[in-house]
């Protein structure tokens, strides 16, 4: 990609696998159909955006509509026989299990004479072609080659699904829309009339550890895509409703407002750069600022400790000559330990803020040494 991030496409059976895949950590982002999201997802994978319907085109080569005595639009008209209900591990086949199981044909299929088949994509459009099928399912969007094949082709109808409405009543993931007449290719007017029909939507998932700036890029390009939207409105996608999972609040945030101001003024690589320093900065702040609060009162005590410790020595000196009569010799061990604490005392090295604090001391010094040498002085005779 032009923004220095390298993309691969992993090809897939559908939303099954897909789901599979991100929950494995084998890729980072996936397309997935709504409806279809495993017990657990929102543990591990957040949604960015819905990006399109995508309905289901139910086809079957008996020509009901042709046969006026028989209603047509209903599900029990393609289960008697052979029908490709999408590829396993596709969104296709799970939602046709459901919805075989909502209509009640899901028991009854040995007994109506029904083989499903695990069929999808380009095998199932040829099967249903060539006569090996009777009827087929496919989720995909209705200007896909494959749609455009089959509603060309002779002998081979779309269902008008009478049930569509009451069906996306019943399951929230599903909506009832209407593919009018001639959208698809208004110059063989395909499909030749309205068309009602329930379709699902197409949404991305990404990891909760994916970079933001990933989601930023999912964002824009759903944003940017100029594929035409041929069932429901034309300004509804991309959107951060449909979704079974959480959307991510990065998304949201992308979604809502834009780029951000990094993203909006520098090179993608450069903002990408900051985010992920800031990612590391931030929570250094956190540490950094309270030690900044901290450090001068640690300075101010620790200064404040080499300096008292100093005094109670003197002090200890100070209460001796108070107390009276002191031995020679005492005096001399006084007098050189006063002399050592000169030395130290000169030979540290404080803050400015500390020098009044450091001059009382030597001040102080140089008092006890002149009463010491005194009290060495004295006659012991007056004593």
């Amino acid at each position: 990609m032009d923004k220095g991030i390298e993309l691969e496409i992993v090809g897939t059976a559908g939303s099954l696998e897909n789901w599979d895949l991100l929950l494995a950590g084998a890729v980072d982002a996936a397309l997935v159909q709504a409806g279809t999201a495993p017990a657990g997802a929102e543990r591990e994978l957040e949604a960015v955006a819905s990006i399109a319907f995508e309905p289901l085109f139910l086809f079957h080569r008996r020509g009901l509509q042709a046969e006026e005595s028989i209603p047509t639009g209903r599900l029990e008209h393609l289960v008697e026989g052979r029908f490709a209900i999408g590829a396993a591990g596709s969104g296709t086949q799970h939602l046709m299990r459901v919805l075989l199981r909502e209509t009640g044909f899901e028991d009854r299929l040995d007994e109506i004479g029904t083989t499903l088949l695990s069929l999808g994509g380009a095998q199932a459009v040829d099967a249903l072609l060539d006569g090996s099928i009777d009827a087929a399912a496919f989720v995909m969007a209705p200007q896909a080659p494959l749609v455009q094949r089959l509603l060309a082709a002779e002998g081979v109808h779309l269902v008008d699904l009478a049930q569509a409405s009451g069906l996306a009543q019943r399951l929230p993931y599903l909506s009832a829309v209407t593919l009018y007449g001639g959208v698809v290719d208004p110059r063989r007017n395909l499909p030749p009339e309205n068309v009602r029909m329930v379709a699902t939507v197409t949404y991305l998932v990404v990891r909760k550890d994916t970079h933001r700036s990933v989601v930023q890029l999912l964002i824009e390009a759903a944003q940017r895509s100029s594929i035409p939207h041929l069932v429901g409105s034309a300004t509804e996608f991309p959107s951060l409703a449909y979704t079974d999972i959480p959307v991510a609040e990065d998304a949201r945030y992308f979604f809502e407002r834009g780029p951000n101001l990094l993203h909006r003024h520098l090179p993608f690589w450069v903002a990408s750069l900051i985010d992920r320093l800031a990612i590391l900065i931030i929570p250094l702040l956190t540490v950094i600022i309270p030690l900044f609060r901290i450090a001068p009162a640690a300075l101010q005590w620790s200064v404040r400790r080499r300096i008292f410790r100093w005094y109670r020595q003197i002090r200890v000196i100070d209460e001796e000559l108070a107390g009276g009569s002191v031995p020679p010799a005492r005096l001399e061990s006084d007098l050189a330990l006063l002399e050592r604490l000169d030395q130290d005392v000169s030979a540290t090295e404080v803050p400015l803020s500390y020098m009044e604090e450091f001059y009382n001391l030597r001040l102080h010094i140089a008092y006890m040494q002149q009463r010491v040498r005194d009290a060495l002085a004295r006659d012991p005779a007056e004593e």
